[in-house]
């Protein structure tokens, strides 16, 4: 995905950002069946042949803006989960591993279009691309923490997709509270409830 960007002519890039752009304000707007090419070409102050240069449709400018999206959060998140990062993940609570960073980073970058890919109701897939990246994520986070399934008090299938879950849920809001705290600060209280839980201290069993 990179290189195809480093080869892309500039005005294309530009071309391609301008729709893009245009296409998530009609939906934050008017939600997405009720815009056509005609609206999205006059948002972006561009003609309709410039836009079917690239695009066949307005389903087609959506499929690759999301995937081009998601493949450029995969990308973020190519972090190697060797011995340092499990320490780092246990006891560096105040500084998180730059993957949780990235993360977080990477979703602010682009908050507008992921907010209303997230919150749209006729563009499932984008969640569920998501959350199965997220899947990913948590998956090698867990096997690099514990890779004995002895040890985990729960099957790790289920912790992975409990945490995934309550990771997709805690963006949402971010991003729906208009990302009131930071990118680290998001990231690090992520890790914290994740390696500790939410409780300072429970009663249990005083």
């Amino acid at each position: 995905m990179s290189n195809k960007k480093q080869k892309m002519d500039p005005r294309v890039m530009r071309t391609r950002q301008l729709l893009r752009d245009a296409l998530v304000e009609l939906i934050e707007e008017r939600g997405y069946e009720k815009i056509t090419v005609k609206d999205i070409t006059e948002r972006a102050t561009l003609n309709r042949a410039t836009f079917y240069l690239h695009y066949s449709d307005k389903l087609d400018l959506l499929y690759q803006s999301t995937k081009e999206i998601l493949n450029d959060l995969v990308s973020s998140l190519n972090v190697h989960f060797d011995d340092k990062i499990k320490i780092d993940f246990l006891k560096d609570e105040d500084e998180p591993h730059d993957t949780f960073m990235h993360l977080f980073e990477q979703i602010s970058l682009n908050s507008k279009l992921y907010k209303v890919f997230l919150t749209e109701k006729d563009i499932p897939y984008f969640s569920s691309g998501l959350k199965e990246i997220i899947i990913d994520f948590v998956s090698n986070g867990i096997n690099s923490m514990q890779p004995d399934d002895k040890k985990l008090t729960v099957p790790r299938e289920m912790a992975i997709r409990y945490f995934a879950a309550a990771f997709l849920e805690v963006i949402v809001w971010w991003l729906e509270n208009d990302m009131l705290y930071s990118p680290k600060f998001m990231a690090t209280q992520l890790l914290r409830i994740t390696v500790k839980g939410p409780y300072i201290d429970l009663p249990f069993g005083k």
